[in-house]
């Protein structure tokens, strides 16, 4: 529509055109900021997860480790 606009000389189906595009451009950045963050916040709380696991898992093993050697 804003490319037809230009065409024909309507300057207000033009603007209208433009700022829709510009509105819809800041509420794409907008989203992909807020999904950044969850990511990175997602992220950090998987690798604290998995460093506890890691280490409950090295404590079992020791534990069961200790026991054979008794």
């Amino acid at each position: 529509p804003g490319l037809a606009a230009l065409g024909s000389g309507d300057v207000n189906t033009l603007a209208s055109a433009i700022i829709v595009a510009f509105d819809t451009t800041v509420v794409g950045i907008g989203s992909g900021a807020v999904a950044y963050v969850a990511g990175k916040i997602r992220r950090r709380w998987y690798e604290q997860y998995l460093s506890n696991l890691d280490a409950l898992a090295d404590t079992v093993l020791d534990r069961l480790k200790k026991e054979d050697e008794k």
